[in-house]
């Protein structure tokens, strides 16, 4: 039996990925659970926007029994946002798998009703269960429907609740160490801008940690590394879409909706212009409309690159759109051909530079002179600093789906 859970969280409390950490070893489990994280942009979210799948083996009353008991006792059904979901799936034809495969790719990359969750759960026989409004049955849809062409893994560290709501102790120089020994394979452990360690998220939940790579292997070694100056309840292994850019959907500029997520191409034609909080915004077009383009504040030396874009530069720009869609939130970018800078010299005469005669009215020889129109300027090209390929945010900016340029 498919099951997919999703919104037992909220801003206060509760894990989704603890709860089915639980059903994982209470239940006969066919392979690993799946955490299967959304669309970044909506506005709905609790904090990950993650759902998780399992695929359990046994008595199927019994499963839906363990299984919604468990919710009602683990979800943080009195928090704000918190509306969980839940659905049991027997077993899924071919025709269901690519029905649920195109929700999630849909949910992963825009915004998605509860009302179109309801109606595919129907068209499938989808045993459905919502707690509060139950938006989290477009998650636990999506989370069972996911095909995962790309895939990575996070072994996820459980606290003591006894310690939930605390500082996070744990020995930083292990943390470093084990990045130095399992970099690339596992990613975003540490911020190597601000040495900040990024495998221990705040909050009042859980997770201890989390440690994200490529294969269950790779992050099963890297927890062994690492050490813990607290009590360890539990640790469980996901498969996930994290680190895969599963969200970004190429477009038009004029396609583009609220909460999208994108990659569009075309120009920079407003060059970089810094405003108040250390944002960094440049305007961009793709001959089928206009966008700003962001680098916000916490994107770091990010907002360096974005600085050195120049209006002529052509570009691929990913990132995902707000409640309007006139601004895209970068988190990467791809240079494909500089414009050309030039600077503007005077010409020689009698030996020496000429001087300007006046704003628009060219040069003069101070010791002849002869006079010359502003066309006889001497143009010469400025070396960019900037070189062709990809750009991307730091690691203590990336967002959940991002790809690293090093995977």
């Amino acid at each position: 039996m498919l099951i997919g859970i999703d919104d037992t969280d909220s801003l206060r409390g509760g894990c989704t990925t603890y709860l089915a950490a639980l059903l994982w070893e209470r239940l006969d489990a066919v392979g690993l659970p799946r955490l299967i994280r959304l669309n970044p942009n909506i506005p709905y979210k609790t904090r990950g926007n993650g759902a998780v799948a399992l695929n359990i083996k046994g008595n199927s009353e019994e499963i839906k029994e363990t299984v919604l008991k468990l919710v009602k006792k683990h979800a943080h059904l009195q928090g704000k946002k918190a509306n969980p979901g839940v659905v049991f799936i027997e077993a899924l034809k071919r025709k269901n798998r690519k029905i649920l495969n195109d929700f999630y790719r849909r949910a992963v990359s825009e915004l998605v009703t509860i009302e179109e969750a309801e109606e595919i759960g129907k068209s499938i026989k989808a045993e459905t269960h919502k707690f509060n409004n139950g938006r989290g049955i477009i998650g636990a849809l999506a989370a069972v429907g996911a095909n995962l062409p790309d895939k990575t893994y996070e072994l996820i560290a459980y606290r003591t609740k006894g310690n939930y709501g605390r500082e996070k102790k744990i020995d930083r120089d292990s943390v470093f160490e084990m990045n130095e020994k399992t970099y690339p394979e596992t990613f975003d452990n540490i911020d190597p801008e601000t040495r900040q360690i990024l495998i221990t998220p705040k909050g009042y939940d859980p997770v201890f940690c989390g440690i994200r790579g490529n294969t269950a292997e790779v992050v099963e070694r890297a927890f062994r590394l690492i050490k813990p100056m607290e009590k360890i309840e539990r640790i469980q292994v996901f498969e996930t879409n994290q680190g895969t850019d599963a969200h970004l959907r190429h477009k038009k500029i004029s396609e583009l909706k609220p909460y999208d997520c994108a990659v569009l191409e075309g120009n920079v034609t407003v060059d970089p212009q810094s405003i108040e909080g250390g944002h960094v915004l440049f305007g961009f077009s793709d001959k089928h409309g206009e966008i700003a383009c962001a680098a916000y504040e916490p994107t770091g030396k990010f907002r360096d690159i974005v600085r050195g874009l120049i209006k002529g530069d052509k570009i691929m720009v990913y990132g995902g759109i707000g409640k309007y869609p006139n601004t895209l939130n970068l988190e990467k970018i791809q240079i494909l051909k500089l414009g050309r800078v030039y600077e503007r010299t005077p010409p020689r005469c009698c030996g020496r530079r000429m001087t300007s005669a006046g704003k628009n009215k060219g040069f003069k020889c101070r010791k002849c002179g002869k006079r010359l129109g502003e066309e006889a300027a001497i143009l010469r090209e400025v070396p960019r600093k900037l070189k062709l390929g990809f750009y991307e945010v730091p690691p203590r900016a990336r967002r959940h789906l991002s790809k690293p340029l090093i995977r």
